[in-house]
């Protein structure tokens, strides 16, 4: 997502004129799709890195400084406009702290001990986590009948999508899950605070002070838990970190702020039902698996989700905050 912060921005979603509300909510869900098959590739490459030997609190905040210091340089080479400190608070504390740091520390630490399907099913909550929570804070983008419909059957597919690990869980107890779940509302809630705070158009200097702030975050955790300060000897290790700062970082992380603009956070959050289809897809296209009957249902309940979302017409949200009040607003997320 890459932004250029002007305070006076106008509302993202007021599209330019004659441009038909429909055609505005499928194009996100277009986006959202892309930003689901980047995303998916991610948790392929995180693993592949901390079998390797690295440290996962270590490995996330390490990728999250080296993300912040390339979008510097992108930024010094763009010659991108540097937005006002008030402009920074929001996204810094919502976004860096709760959407990227918050979020992805509880997520690595909790998979150590809970299921691959588990996990997908839990973070796939993340779309009707916003929707809860945007209810009252976010009355402009509620959605309508389609749109809850398609929420709610987006959601079974992906738990029909990975049933065969849900039958055969491999969690140790109930913590693994549970940090899983506090990561996801971590996400839910900064994303719906980051929109409430804050409409500026999100850029490249902001994106690299949430990834800044998150690296220092996490990296706190690493401290206080007394993980190995080494990222190991595995020869996987540092590929997986150039493909995660590239990828699902700058480039994701872009595609994610600028949808959550432009639509919301809830329609932004749906990519949570896109990620784990890219997950079969890699298994099918590079790993040669097979595709079960059992999964394809789930990947047409998930297709089903996303075209009655798109049929869900994107409504014209509430003017931004003044901004004067951008730095003392509620939190945000992203």
């Amino acid at each position: 997502m890459k932004e250029n912060a002007r305070s006076g921005s106008a509302p993202a979603s007021e599209s330019a004129p004659g441009s038909p509300p429909a055609s505005r909510g499928e194009s996100a869900l277009l986006l959202v799709v892309l930003l689901g098959i980047i995303w998916g590739t991610a948790f392929p490459v995180i693993r592949a890195g901390i079998v390797g030997g690295a440290p996962p609190l270590l490995f996330a905040s390490v990728r999250y400084l080296l993300t912040a210091v390339a979008l510097v340089v992108i930024a010094l080479v763009a010659r991108s406009d540097l937005p006002r400190l008030g402009d920074l608070l929001p996204p810094a504390v919502f976004g860096g702290l709760f959407m990227i740091g918050l979020y992805g520390g509880l997520l690595y630490v909790g998979e150590n001990s809970t299921s691959g399907g588990l996990a997908a099913v839990l973070t796939a909550s993340a779309p009707l986590a916003s929707a809860l929570f945007g209810y009252r804070m976010l009355p402009g983008e509620r959605f309508g009948r389609w749109g809850l419909s398609g929420l709610l059957i987006g959601f079974v597919g992906v738990g029909i999508l990975v049933l065969p690990q849900l039958v055969a869980p491999s969690s140790t107890g109930f913590v693994g899950p549970a940090l899983v779940v506090a990561a996801v509302l971590a996400f839910a809630v900064g994303s719906v605070l980051l929109r409430r705070s804050s409409r500026a158009t999100p850029g490249l200097w902001t994106l690299s002070v949430q990834f800044a702030v998150a690296g220092a975050f996490v990296g706190a955790l690493a401290l206080l838990t007394q993980e190995p300060m080494t990222l190991g000897n595995g020869g996987t290790v540092l590929p997986a970190l150039a493909f995660l700062v590239v990828f699902p970082g700058i480039l994701g992380y872009s595609l994610y702020f600028h949808i959550h603009h432009t639509a919301g956070p809830t329609r932004a959050n749906i990519v949570g039902y896109v990620n784990p289809v890219t997950g079969v897809l890699v298994g099918l296209l590079v790993f040669g698996e097979v595709v079960t009957g059992v999964e394809i249902g789930g990947l047409l309940l998930i297709a089903t989700g996303l075209f009655l979302l798109q049929r869900d017409p994107l409504r014209k949200l509430a003017s931004p905050a003044p901004a004067s009040s951008t730095a003392t607003a509620g939190r945000d997320e992203s």
